[in-house]
């Protein structure tokens, strides 16, 4: 099942930790100890990894204006004023600037950039890359998404994270499965989803085959400033 050969890339790809440079031996008269250092060449430490912040993406950077973003739209991807939309989150009441750009590496085809300004502050809260499937294809492949997807894992995972929240490879719906999910050391955090296709789940006990999604695929990355508290609109506490 696709889950399992996307696992399966994963496992893969992804780089593991370096084995120990010797293993103690049973016999102490040969074991390495303080007095008795392992004799060879010594094995150069494996290169941390450095710290991801996540900050925004390319030239749009978190606590820009609607003015600044649009002028780094500008400047990343070489398009007019007019091909930027803007929409309304009638739910969130934030607001979001949105731009397609017919090609973005890794993922396959056209992509939309869609840049969400806060509620309160009406400045840059979260980015979102989406790459998506005419949903009115009857069948979808979803290979070139999934390959997209674990490249994306790759980059990513040649950074340091905040420590044990780091998640690979988990179904979160029906058809949608978390590649990555990770939160740096302050506020921010970075998801990598791919929705619209066929996963394996559990359900008392038995593994099912989920039926592949008809017409809609889509690969998403999301860059959130502030995972715990965004800046969207809530009911208060009492009012009701």
């Amino acid at each position: 099942m696709l889950a399992r050969r996307v696992l399966a890339l994963l496992a893969g790809c992804i780089l593991c930790a370096a084995a120990p440079a010797w293993a103690q031996s049973s016999d102490t008269t040969t074991a390495p100890t303080a007095a008795t250092p392992p004799t060879g060449p010594e094995k150069p430490d494996k290169p941390a990894k450095p710290a991801y912040e996540v900050t925004g993406f390319r030239s749009a950077r978190f606590g820009m204006t609607e003015a600044e973003v649009r002028a780094a739209i500008q400047k990343d991807f070489s398009v007019k004023p007019d091909a930027i939309r803007k929409t309304a989150n009638a739910i969130e009441r934030t607001a979001a600037l949105m731009v397609t750009v017919p090609a973005l590496d890794p993922g396959p085809g056209s992509a939309t950039v869609v840049y969400i300004l806060g509620y309160q502050s009406k400045k840059l809260i979260q980015v979102n890359v989406v790459w998506a499937r005419d949903p009115k294809a009857e069948k979808a492949d979803t290979g070139p998404y999934i390959v997209a997807g674990v490249q994306l894992v790759n980059y990513f995972n040649e950074f340091s994270w905040r420590e044990g929240r780091v998640n690979l490879g988990i179904p979160v719906g029906p058809s949608t499965l978390l590649l990555f999910g990770a939160e740096d050391d302050k506020t921010g955090a970075v998801q990598v989803i791919a929705d619209g296709v066929a996963i394996e789940r559990k359900a008392e006990g038995r593994v099912e085959a989920a039926p592949q999604a008809a017409g809609q695929v889509s690969l998403k990355v999301s860059y959130i400033a502030d995972r715990t508290n965004p800046d969207i609109f809530r009911l208060e506490r009492g009012k009701f």
